[in-house]
């Protein structure tokens, strides 16, 4: 045994390293509300604990966020966590000096029943999934630092959300139910929606063609700031014009790129 930490009151029921670039740190979330994070400090050969409040009723899930390096000048990486519990809400902790806070200002409240799961998508972008047993699975994205949270989309789900998992790249999304089916999903191109592409069960696994991955897509577009909607209004403008010479042979040259890729 390298280390045995028992100061938790009840169950452990998730933790998780930290990202390589932030040292030797385990968080744990606990039944008991708590939240610790174990830090290996090599110089003494010893581990260190810190502990914080993250859920009264109890906190059922973490998950680091990955390494963004900051404008030249401000700093070291931020070192955050998303955490999930049984007050059906998502919180996210901030560590400066080692010392943990939470970060403001808090997330609304997206689920109404136990957050089981929370995934931080590893893509380098501030953007986390959420699961709960309310059968919803929240995307909460943060355009900057210090920003507030808002939610992307609500995707319903066919059972209670057991766990959230991100592909290596973050294109793909899986979702593991209480059934012990697991549905995957990807982000449309245009990323105004997530279509689903399989499902996997006792069976085995299912593709779901894009055609009928593009019918079953969710749309999440958020409403439109009013510098957005102008900027909208022109596009949809150009869109709805009719197409001269040249736009048609552009038309023609994408579809034929497309088909190419068996995309069409």
């Amino acid at each position: 045994k390298a280390y045995v930490d028992s100061s938790h009151t009840a169950s452990v029921n998730e933790i998780e390293f930290c990202p390589f670039e932030h040292g030797l740190r385990l968080a744990c979330a606990s039944s008991d509300g708590m939240v610790s994070v174990l830090t290996y400090e090599p110089q003494q050969a010893l581990w260190r604990r810190s502990v914080f409040q993250a859920h009264q009723c109890g906190a059922q899930s973490v998950s680091w966020a990955p390494v963004c390096q900051r404008d030249l000048g401000h700093g070291p990486p931020a070192i955050r966590i998303a955490t999930g519990g049984c007050d059906n809400s998502v919180s996210v902790w901030k560590c400066e000096a080692e010392v943990w806070s939470q970060e403001m200002p808090a997330l609304m409240p997206g689920h109404t029943d136990w957050v089981r799961k929370v995934a931080w998508r590893p893509d380098g972008t501030s953007t986390i999934a959420s699961g709960g047993w309310d059968k919803q699975v929240v995307i909460w994205k943060q355009e900057m630092e210090g920003h507030p949270w808002r939610q992307l989309t609500k995707l319903p789900m066919a059972g209670k959300v057991e766990g959230l998992a991100w592909s290596v790249t973050g294109s793909l999304l899986a979702v593991s139910y209480d059934s012990g089916d697991v549905t995957l999903y990807r982000e449309s191109d245009d990323g105004d929606a997530w279509e689903e592409i399989g499902k996997c069960n006792e069976k085995g696994y299912t593709d779901i063609p894009r055609a009928n991955a593009a019918v079953n897509a969710i749309s999440h577009s958020p409403p439109a700031a009013d510098g957005f909607a102008a900027q909208n209004a022109v596009n949809a403008a150009f869109d709805q014009a009719p197409p001269g010479p040249d736009a048609a042979a552009q038309q023609a040259q994408q579809q034929s790129v497309l088909e190419s890729f068996g995309m069409m």
